[in-house]
């Protein structure tokens, strides 16, 4: 019977889909055990970074994470039936990859990447790859239509699955060349979501780490879409990427905050800056912070400079992901009414 799992999984990629410059893509992780944060199975369908839909085993229903996704069944509660098929079939393969390795104790995850992407040049890639205990195991080569096996456990495996080429034709096939009109019905669902330029509201900030020490901060907070350029410079000159610490992070209202940190000295006279640019700005902007060369340390009986901006840097964030949260339901509202 495990020779029939891998087919059944494979039917919840058939209407993965992308275009222009955007993925769409299948997440499905299976786990031999429950943890705090991970159920024994969960699948998401994502465009681009944005999550279309999300089933787990502890739920056992389709939840659609944006208002205008459309399942392709009939209702959710088909979608949820079927995803309920796939998910005692994935946990069965996950079963008989342990035990023909020998694994039968502890901890293992099995985790599958499916879909497609469409380059700039034009050209559609399709994906489908499986990673055991979080190496890779094997993959299909799309212009042969066909799994290799990326271990030598996983060659049995490779060679069972590649047994029914009609089966892995029709795979290629709907991974490669349906994509494009499935990736034009779900943006233009989603135009709102996808289309538009937010441009985000800037921060520098300097936090004092010790008597000669600070932590410079710029932060860019509610940008869509998700790609940003931001970089330091000192006295004029461009400060090396691996010098920062950057960070780009999901925000409620399906927008971004970016944030490019780094340690410096603070020698009186140096001016750092941080230049930032976004498709939504008509110019770069650059925000400078000028260094005194004063001790920024903090006094032993009051709190220091840096630890009060700190807190209110934090409660600046919880206001901004409120007052997003709530402006999402009003933007979707718009475009319903467009």
């Amino acid at each position: 019977m495990s020779g029939w799992v891998l087919p059944e999984v494979l039917l919840l990629t058939w209407s993965i889909t992308s275009a222009g410059l955007h993925t769409h893509y299948f997440y499905v992780t299976v786990t031999s055990e429950p943890t705090y944060d991970l159920p024994l199975y969960s699948m998401t369908r994502a465009l681009d970074d944005i999550t279309l839909m999300r089933y787990d085993s502890d739920r056992e229903v389709v939840e659609p994470k944006v208002s205008w996704f459309q399942s392709p069944f009939s209702s959710f509660l088909n979608a949820s039936w079927f995803f309920n098929k796939v998910q005692k079939n994935a946990q069965t393969l996950l079963l008989t990859i342990s035990r023909s390795l020998g694994q039968t104790e502890g901890f293992h995850v099995l985790q599958v990447l499916a879909g497609c992407s469409l380059h700039q040049n034009g050209s559609v890639r399709g994906t489908f790859t499986y990673h055991y205990d979080g190496k890779p195991f094997m993959y299909m080569d799309m212009e042969a239509a066909h799994f290799i096996a990326e271990t030598p456990g996983a060659e049995k495996f490779a060679k069972r699955f590649n047994s029914n080429s009609t089966i892995l034709q029709g795979i290629r096939h709907n991974l490669v060349n349906t994509c494009i009109p499935h990736i034009t019905e779900l943006l233009s669902l989603g135009n709102c979501t996808f289309y538009r330029r937010e441009e985000p509201v800037i921060r520098v900030t300097q936090i004092p780490m010790d008597d000669v020490g600070l932590r410079l901060s710029c932060r860019a907070y509610g940008h869509y879409p998700k790609d940003i350029f931001m970089m330091w410079y000192k006295n004029g000159e461009e400060i090396p990427e691996e010098m920062m610490e950057r960070v780009t992070l999901p925000l409620p209202d399906i927008t971004y905050l970016t944030s490019s940190s780094l340690n410096v000295t603070s020698g009186a006279g140096d001016t750092y800056s941080c230049k930032v640019g976004h498709s939504s700005m008509r110019d770069n902007v650059t925000h400078q912070i000028r260094i005194s060369g004063e001790d920024a340390s903090a006094a032993p009986s009051s709190p220091s400079i840096g630890a009060v901006t700190a807190i209110c840097l934090a409660i600046v964030l919880i206001i901004v992901i409120i007052v997003f949260s709530i402006r999402i339901a009003e933007d979707l509202d718009l475009c319903r009414r467009r």
